[in-house]
């Protein structure tokens, strides 16, 4: 048992290692997502706020 452990101990790295790239991915993906609609332009205010505000 001892040797197979020892054999390769970064196996578990290795099994981990394409979840976590997927699970990074995902979350640039969700911060570019959530970026591209909050930049979005406030709506221009109607002419009849506009007169009120004078």
């Amino acid at each position: 048992m001892q040797q197979d452990i020892s054999h390769d101990p970064y196996s578990a790295a290795r099994q981990l290692r394409p979840v976590v790239i997927t699970v990074v991915a995902a979350k640039l993906a969700v911060f570019a997502l959530l970026m591209t609609t909050i930049n979005f332009q406030a709506p221009l205010p109607a002419a009849v706020e506009v007169a009120e505000m004078r």
